[in-house]
């Protein structure tokens, strides 16, 4: 093998292994408790009604310093998920738990995020699933980068800060096992 021969194998084996370096770095990773979404600002909500849910003047973007409860929960959903089709009553149920709980009832505010989804798709959504908590299009996955996570459906449990208290991958197995996980930590 001639010198320029080498040259041009060892610079193609060079370029692999940056190329697989960039792409392990850029990975999703799934999320934890303790990290810390930071400061995201999330699109507005579709309605006044949704933002007054939310404790917001009006429906603009906004972060978790701008609702008015020390908690929210946010799952992270896509509309033309087979997995988010199933979790949805589920999480219709969780909301019910949490706003019965005199406990609970304020301190947790409940937010979907479609990931991915347009206003039109996220509007369909919520009427079709009877979802009676805010439903933001998430056109650009502004919450999956800040979470560095676009699988779905996760559910979070935030601080105001944008700490993780409680997460939870994929679909759960009923309202009361999340909700046993979330008085755990929302005190």
């Amino acid at each position: 093998m001639n010198r320029k021969s080498r040259w041009f194998v060892w610079s193609c084996c060079l370029a692999l292994l940056l190329f697989v370096a960039a792409v392990s770095l850029a990975a999703d990773v799934e999320p934890k408790v303790g990290q810390s979404v930071g400061n995201v600002k999330f699109p507005k909500p579709a309605s006044d009604e949704e933002a007054k849910y939310l404790g917001l003047d009006k429906a603009a973007e906004f972060t978790l310093k701008d609702i008015k409860a020390p908690y929210v929960l946010v799952e992270q959903f896509s509309t033309t998920c087979p997995h988010c089709l199933h979790q949805a009553p589920i999480m219709n149920q969780l909301y019910n738990l949490v706003e019965q709980d005199a406990a609970l009832k304020g301190k947790i505010k409940f937010m979907g995020l479609g990931q991915g989804n347009d206003a039109n798709a996220v509007k369909m959504w919520k009427a079709f699933q009877k979802i009676p908590f805010p439903q933001i299009a998430d056109s650009k996955s502004t919450f999956g980068d800040a979470l560095n996570f676009h699988p779905y459906p996760v559910s979070v449990l935030l601080d105001k800060s944008g700490k993780i208290l409680w997460v939870h991958i994929g679909t759960f197995e009923s309202a009361d096992e999340a909700l046993k996980g979330i008085k755990a930590v929302a005190k």
